[in-house]
């Protein structure tokens, strides 16, 4: 298996329309694996669901006009509509919206992670994680460089025509990202997860990447790991009114699908829908603290390797058991020395290939 990589440069319409030209069938390949489940599952017409999609264009208008005008280039280059481009943008609370069968709602099941200096042989920061979903999704997987004149350079592991994912920035902070949900998320609109995330990147320090979270809560609960070369490390439980943050255990923080804090009056969606997460997250965390002194890159890999609970474990496989709607699996692992700005990935479950470095 490969990812598609691309890199591209110029003003934000620009390195739109560079994107969605070059990753065509890709981006259209996507917009109909997501139109189509929400069609199947929702009863919705194409229309109304591209009308509710639009509906979220002046949120992102009044966090960053320019994310706009490079969803206008995707949507140009690829030969599509704007509001197409904003639905694959806003697929995560259109899934929460059109998808009310629980099981085709996921927005991915992943286990993150970031380590702190003090927990890592070199004494550098990192960042990581296997993102778990749809197989026919697999294709569809891009690693995405964007270079705008002003802003820090990023690199994105994506889905093609969606311009804000997990990755790293030039400033060196690394993001991660998992679904999470609680009972009362409904789908509201807002600026969405998946572009919240895209302005962490976009931003010089974790304290402004901090300040814009708070500042911007909801519409949908998302899990956003965070981290920094200068060592600080940071998880975010995002709700639709709030965000709980959480600190690092003997250096490490890991999250998959599942909060770590709750309000009394809550009910974790997600716990229920992937009851693997706790031990997902055990493991990882047994992995990262009973490492002694080996190099930390080979505890990373062998972490995101890890078969524990097989097939729904960090390496994520399909289960043969479940209808094909339901199968999941790990289609990107990754991990980032923040300090140096290397980024190592696999394509598909890591245990079936080795780790390669990107070159930007």
């Amino acid at each position: 298996m490969k990812i598609r990589t691309l890199h591209v440069r110029g003003n934000s319409y620009e390195v739109g329309f560079q994107h969605g030209q070059a990753a065509a069938p890709e981006v259209k390949k996507n917009y109909e694996y997501y139109m189509s489940s929400w069609l199947t599952y929702s009863g919705t017409s194409e229309e109304e669901i591209l009308n509710v999609a639009m509906d979220f264009i002046p949120h992102i208008q009044t966090l960053d006009a320019d994310l706009v005008r490079e969803m206008e280039g995707v949507a140009a280059g690829a030969q599509l509509r704007l509001s197409q481009i904003v639905a694959l943008n806003a697929r995560w609370e259109l899934n929460y919206r059109f998808l009310p069968d629980m099981n085709y709602s996921l927005d991915g099941g992943c286990t993150a992670f970031a380590l702190a200096p003090e927990a890592t042989s070199d004494g550098h920061t990192y960042v990581g994680q296997n993102w778990d979903y749809k197989p026919p999704l697999q294709e569809q997987c891009l690693i995405l460089t964007i270079e705008i004149p002003g802003r820090p350079v990023l690199t994105l592991l994506t889905e093609a025509g969606i311009i804000g994912h997990k990755g790293i920035n030039a400033n060196g902070i690394g993001v991660g990202v998992n679904f999470i949900k609680l009972k009362r998320d409904k789908g509201a609109f807002g600026i969405p997860f998946l572009l919240k995330a895209r302005h962490v990147l976009e931003l010089s320090d974790i304290n402004a990447c901090l300040g814009f979270m708070k500042d911007n809560p909801g519409p949908t609960s998302g899990n956003m790991m965070i981290a920094s070369r200068e060592g600080t490390i940071v998880d975010l439980e995002c709700t639709p009114s709030g965000m709980t943050v959480l600190s690092p255990v003997k250096g490490a923080l890991v999250h998959s699908n599942h909060f770590q804090v709750l309000e009394a009056d809550d009910v974790d969606i997600g716990c229920r829908l992937l009851p693997d997460t706790f031990l997902r997250t055990q493991q990882l965390y047994r992995h990262f603290h009973e490492s002694g002194n080996r190099a930390v890159v080979q505890i990373i890999e062998e972490s995101l390797r890890d078969h524990s609970g097989f097939p729904n474990s960090i390496c994520r496989h399909e289960d043969p058991t479940l209808p094909a709607a339901q199968r999941w699996q790990t289609l990107v692992s990754f991990y980032a020395d923040l300090d140096t700005g290397k980024l190592c990935y696999t394509a598909g479950p890591p245990c079936l290939s080795d780790f390669l470095e990107y070159e930007y």
